[in-house]
């Protein structure tokens, strides 16, 4: 019997978002197109129906990218778990954070806001002068070129377009020094009372947006939450003091920013602060400096 292909994708896996929920395993969601709250579960949230679903060449469909990305996941799931466990006292073992950015990478390209990039990246494969994505090679069998044609029905294909968001992940492990930048520009930021005030997103990874689309450099500076009350901070210049609660205030304000919709919170009083908090922003005409005025606080 023909195995039924999986429907609903997550795009942040359930593993993950079980860091910010309350204690009944749910969080409130608010949609920003929708303007309104509602309460919910992780498996009933960041998801679209056959967002991994693929069309094969041949003809049929294929769930494989779900697949792949559950093996990805569960590779790196003990590692975010120790991380989560973790405070300030002790220091993180590189290894979990070298699967924390494999995490990260993964992530970052198979969110809604960036797939159509990841799509769109495909022109620029399988050529040798591109050093962003020239680790991905097309070799015949006996190790000879195939000719352009050949090349251009690969990379123009839906099927091929589709796969591409599990290709450039790869790229910053092919750029010298990308495993520096993890022991000394990551610090690890931890809420003093250890309760879950940090908010997650539909695109949690909050970047400067100079270089979202540019498979080497896209995490080059970033704030992203590891859990309700850990973030993770990457910036050029390496962060070496703790920060006052009002950061946390000014991520959570960047977080609904950054949101293309869905933004969660295990406490729904706190969400709704926080919503009038940035729709004030909105009506002074001032949320394009949110991110902005986050990265420059952290760089004070």
């Amino acid at each position: 019997m023909k195995k039924k292909l999986s429907k609903k994708h997550h795009y942040l896996p359930r593993h993950y978002l079980k860091g910010f929920t309350n204690n009944t395993n749910g969080f409130y969601i608010y949609d920003k197109k929708e303007d309104k709250i509602f309460y919910t579960s992780p498996d009933a949230a960041f998801f679209e129906n056959h967002l991994n679903t693929v069309s094969l060449p041949g003809g049929g469909s294929s769930d494989f990218l779900e697949k792949f990305y559950s093996d990805i996941e569960n590779e790196c799931w003990n590692s975010l778990d120790q991380i989560r466990e973790s405070n300030n006292k002790i220091p993180i073992d590189p290894l979990d954070k070298m699967n924390l950015f494999l995490f990260l990478l993964f992530l970052h390209w198979r969110l809604p806001s960036n797939i159509n990039y990841a799509e769109e990246l495909t022109k620029d494969f399988f050529d040798k002068n591109n050093k962003n994505i020239n680790y991905f090679t097309l070799k015949y069998n006996d190790g000879k070129d195939p000719p352009k044609e050949v090349v251009d029905v690969i990379k123009n294909s839906p099927a091929f377009k589709k796969t591409s968001k599990v290709i450039l992940p790869f790229a910053p492990f092919y750029e010298e020094g990308w495993s520096k930048r993890l022991i000394n520009n990551w610090r690890f930021l931890y809420a003093e009372d250890e309760k879950r005030w940090h908010l997650v997103g539909d695109n949690p990874i909050v970047t400067k947006g100079d270089n979202d689309h540019d498979s080497l450099n896209c995490l080059n500076e970033f704030v992203f939450p590891i859990s309700g009350n850990i973030l993770l901070v990457n910036t050029n210049k390496p962060i070496n003091k703790d920060f006052p609660p009002r950061f946390v205030i000014k991520f959570n304000i960047a977080i609904i920013e950054r949101a293309q919709r869905f933004i969660a919170c295990q406490n729904k009083n706190f969400l709704e602060e926080l919503l009038k908090l940035y729709d004030f922003h909105v009506q002074h005409n001032k949320t394009s400096i949110l991110i902005t005025e986050m990265f420059r606080f952290l760089e004070q």
